[in-house]
């Protein structure tokens, strides 16, 4: 198969329980195509594993329903990934208003659907898709916090978002009911090749590894290892959060 998924998570060296989730299948109704996807619980108490645990059912029924088949065209592929994010919104949203404990869960989500040649994603949150390709990565999405839309504005500096209380502050999640719904997914496609990787991965590597080690780890080990290579770093950098990695590669010879 031309596409390889290599994908892990860990709850980390703090939390009691693991509120990522993760999937990865191929695209029923299509020859070449495969879903990728990490999610992170929002709200702790509130049910964030729940949140997340549901955005992969819903995206899951969709795939193996046929429902997004259509992706097979390039160009269908960013307005159903959109589509299916604000189905997971909405239903995410309903659960918490019929059941009371409930109240407040949401989640991320980061989400790509490939074939060798072209990428289309989404995301919503904080989670990030990185594209790896001739020893360069490249971050594809950004993050919708608080934080970074400060330095948006010119508000603060680079080196203030890296420790800004609100840089883990989401403008947007998947399942809040407030003034920010509804959401702003953030959608794209691009070209990749033979060789590339992929990494989908939760805010718990990113908070405790920089992008200059990332590249560092998916240079010096195979995409299978680079996994757990990463989900080591986050640990030895302390854990503080939940860790979960998705490694796409492009294997076509």
């Amino acid at each position: 198969m031309a596409i390889e998924i290599f994908a892990s998570t860990h709850v980390g060296k703090v939390r009691q329980n693991n509120e990522d989730a993760l999937l990865h299948l191929p695209v029923a109704g299509t020859e070449h195509c495969s879903l990728a996807l990490v999610s992170d619980g929002v709200g702790g108490k509130e049910y964030g594993e729940v949140a997340s645990g549901m955005t992969v059912d819903i995206f899951k029924s969709l795939v193996t329903e046929g429902k997004l088949a259509i992706t097979a065209d390039v160009n269908m592929r960013t307005p159903m990934l959109d589509m299916a994010v604000r189905r997971v919104h909405q239903d995410i949203a309903a659960a918490s208003t019929k059941n009371k404990d409930y109240s407040g869960m949401a989640c991320t989500a980061v989400a790509v659907i490939a074939d060798e040649h072209r990428v289309g994603w989404v995301n919503v949150g904080d989670s990030r898709l990185y594209h790896f390709s001739k020893g360069q990565l490249q971050q594809i999405t950004e993050d919708q916090t608080v934080a970074r839309c400060l330095f948006n504005e010119g508000r603060i500096s680079e080196a203030e978002l890296t420790n800004h209380p609100d840089k883990n502050t989401l403008m947007y999640c998947l399942g809040v009911e407030s003034v920010n719904n509804p959401i702003e997914p953030q959608t794209g496609t691009f070209d990749w090749q033979p060789g590339d990787i992929l990494l989908l991965c939760s805010d718990g590597l990113t908070d405790m590894v920089n992008d200059e080690k990332i590249a560092e780890l998916l240079t010096n080990n195979i995409p299978e290892g680079s996994v757990a290579a990463l989900i080591d770093a986050a640990l030895n950098a302390g854990g503080k959060d939940n860790i979960t990695i998705v490694v796409v590669l492009n294997g076509k010879d």
